[in-house]
């Protein structure tokens, strides 16, 4: 931050002329000079007038630029020193106020003020890109650090349960047990899942060339999908992270096997059959993608269609669809509808959309079920 203060107090010497000019900064309710020109009456690290006070104070608290011709003539007016006759007054947001001060009466016009403001301008958006890269940095700490905590820390004892848990097993069949083993596998679905959103909210930096239609076929073979059938409409290429859009396109396949299903459960498991764009293909040897083979697991007649838009791509299904109150708080961290459900499946998709750059919207598909358009995707 100082080094900007600094620069910017240079050019508006060397550039505009500004002989006399410092950089206040809101500290504790007062104005705090970080930067100043040799010439200035103003000292570095001095504090003489509150954030609310004054000039000063007006331009901060309103965001306005103002010109003084003539203190001594203006009652608002308070210079620190009396050397100082005309001033000038420019916010730089929450970052405080820059000031240019003359011992000449109307030293200061609007094409001073013009030039004063596009330089606040530049030093604002350089101390934002500061802040947001220093949070970036911060979360990634943080980020680093839970990674590490859920991978050893709370895996690590996990693994040691299920081991001790299967010699027990082998020496007494009791219900007791089974219930212990059923709660083993939720809490390693959960520590999974946070693992993968602590991961998925990461900046993408790195993006390559991936055939979506590919990868969606990849992606439906990995989710339990019995009964249910996929349509593709795209044959676009887009620049992405392979695994977190391969995360992406699971979660959002599972959401709707899961949760868009519009008949009862059949207790005769069936192959979830993939479909082109343009027909479906009768011969199950051809395009045949196998979900679970338990019975008991059930299955889903809904229809999952991927397909390409402007500026990115779709998923949608034929399901129960999404009730409009609901819209805004499915993408919250904990939140289901399901029983056993983590919450966390949406929450990892906009987490990944947020990481790439990207945006999404939920909205009703053509068949009336749910539709998820992510868009703002780049293509080679």
């Amino acid at each position: 931050e100082v080094a900007i203060y600094d620069a910017m107090i240079e050019a508006a010497v060397e550039t505009l002329g500004f002989d006399w000019c410092a950089v206040g900064v809101p500290v504790e309710g007062q104005f705090e000079i970080r930067a100043v020109s040799e010439t200035a009456p103003a000292e570095k690290g001095e504090r003489k007038i509150g954030v609310d006070e004054g000039i000063s104070g007006r331009s901060l608290q309103d965001g306005e630029s103002i010109i003084v011709a003539d203190a001594i003539a203006n009652d608002e007016a308070d210079p620190t020193e009396e050397s100082i006759v005309s001033a000038i007054s420019v916010p730089l947001g929450e970052w405080g106020v820059f000031q240019g001060y003359s011992a000449e009466v109307g030293a200061f016009d609007e094409n001073d003020l013009e030039v004063a403001e596009l330089l606040a301008a530049h030093a604002r958006a350089a101390l934002d890109r500061i802040e947001r890269e220093y949070e970036l940095k911060r979360k990634n700490e943080r980020l680093e650090q839970f990674t590490s905590f859920v991978s050893h820390d709370l895996k690590n004892p996990l693994n040691v349960a299920d081991l001790r848990l299967e010699l027990a097993m082998e020496d007494c069949d009791s219900e007791h047990l089974r219930d212990v083993a059923v709660a083993l596998d939720r809490m390693e679905t959960l520590t999974d899942d946070l693992l993968t959103l602590a991961k998925a909210g990461q900046r993408v930096d790195d993006v390559e060339p991936i055939h979506l239609a590919t990868l969606a076929r990849t992606c439906w073979q990995t989710v339990r999908t019995a009964g249910a059938t996929l349509e593709l409409e795209t044959d676009q290429t887009v620049l992405a992270d392979r695994t977190r859009l391969q995360q992406l396109l699971e979660n959002l396949i599972r959401n709707a096997v899961e949760h868009g299903s519009t008949s009862p459960r059949s207790h005769a498991p069936e192959d979830a059959v993939e479909h082109g764009s343009t027909s479906r293909q009768p011969e199950a040897e051809d395009a045949v993608e196998h979900g679970t083979s338990d019975a008991e697991e059930g299955e889903s007649d809904v229809t999952v269609t991927i397909g390409a838009l402007a500026g990115g791509f779709y998923v949608s299904d034929n399901g129960r669809g999404i009730p409009e109150a609901d819209r805004d708080s499915i993408f919250e961290h904990g939140y289901s509808t399901a029983d056993g459900g983590t919450g966390f499946g949406l929450a990892i998709v906009a987490d990944i959309v947020e990481a790439h750059d990207w945006s999404i919207m939920v909205t009703d598909s053509d068949a009336g079920g749910a539709r998820f358009e992510i868009t703002g995707v780049e293509t080679p």
